[in-house]
């Protein structure tokens, strides 16, 4: 299997090979052919993989539920500790994950016995950063409102001390009433990390002990790292847009082209915010430019490959390419 990284040089080769005629289009001398095919199907093939991963992690997770006497007995229980505001917590970084368990429900033996037999996911987790580095944390989330996430933070410090996380979209979009299918699944819309590492997407995946949802292991990857592997270099005018219209990321070109604001990093100052989204001035379908709005529904909702525009007195052609695991599409402004 193809790492995260080599996938990505593949998508910069691939846009430096593209021939100077598309598939079926015209050939154009004045501005290279649309990148979006190439850039939306090494997207689809890099997040694939990560859905996989995701779905062996729980599978090993799972595991680990069978044999909870022995590992609880292994666990060296002395290095968690429970902090003045009542959450329970590794306090000292050991070169592996963090743990965390929310006071918003007492903790009893039962929900600490998780964080002793889950030790091992450590190593997991430790290893999908290494091999993907697009993976900006790795994680478990279970029932008990407990978290055992890498790399390592003060969780004490960052997570208010009666989180629920059952509550949030990382964590319910894997239940049986949302994913019945019980695979990995993709939290598509960008929202804003609780552990403070700003705008992304999750893929995740339910485990499931004797019929039972125990918990929901998950992988993030960061809007800027997507922005950093995909559109750092392109001096072009690409975006990539979610099914319900909000600027994932995008091109300063871009930007500019579709009158959005400028795309900012958001972290927590306050108290985490359940389900917190872009707001609606990063969503092509709700612009303020009517004409931004007709080219977005006809890519969107229309399901078209092109559609042209006028922007700023110019006529241009936005061209679409879909990413299916996530359901976003790439899109490029291009002058006629």
């Amino acid at each position: 299997m193809k790492s995260f990284r080599s996938s990505l040089s593949l998508v910069c080769l691939a846009l430096a090979l593209l021939p100077l005629t598309g598939c079926g289009r015209k050939a154009r001398t004045e501005f290279p052919p649309p990148a979006v095919e190439p850039i939306a199907a090494r997207l689809d093939d890099d997040l694939r993989v990560l859905r996989i991963e995701v779905e062996k992690l729980a599978g090993f997770v799972g595991g680990l539920y069978h044999r909870r006497a022995e590992l609880v007995a292994k666990a060296d229980q002395s290095k968690y500790v429970f902090s003045p505001n009542g959450s329970f917590y590794k306090p000292v970084d050991d070169g592996g994950a963090a743990l965390w368990i929310s006071a918003v429900v007492p903790i009893t033996e039962t929900a600490r016995e998780v964080a002793y037999l889950t030790e091992p996911v450590d190593a997991e987790l430790m290893r999908i950063c290494r091999e993907f580095p697009a993976v900006s944390q790795a994680y478990y989330n279970d029932r008990h409102s407990m978290n055992r996430i890498y790399p390592w933070f003060d969780t004490v410090a960052q997570y208010p001390p009666r989180m629920n996380i059952p509550e949030f979209n990382f964590y319910y979009l894997a239940d049986a009433a949302h994913n019945p299918g019980r695979g990995g699944v993709w939290v598509p819309e960008p929202y804003v990390d609780p552990a403070g590492r700003g705008w992304m997407v999750s893929t995740i995946a339910p485990v499931y002990v004797d019929g039972a949802l125990e918990g929901v292991p998950g992988l993030d990857i960061t809007i800027a790292t997507l922005v950093e592997h995909y559109f750092s270099r392109l001096d072009r005018a690409i975006a990539i847009v979610s099914a319900e219209g909000v600027l994932v990321a995008a091109t300063e070109s871009a930007i500019q082209h579709l009158e959005m604001p400028p795309l900012k990093d958001h972290k927590y100052l306050e108290t985490v915010k359940l389900d917190t989204f872009k707001p609606d001035e990063y969503n092509v379908l709700k612009s303020t430019n009517r004409n931004v709005r007709t080219m977005a529904r006809r890519l969107l909702t229309d399901g078209a490959e092109s559609a042209p525009v006028q922007l700023a007195g110019t006529e241009h052609m936005v061209y679409a390419a879909r990413v299916h695991e996530l359901g976003w599409t790439v899109i490029e402004v291009v002058p006629n």
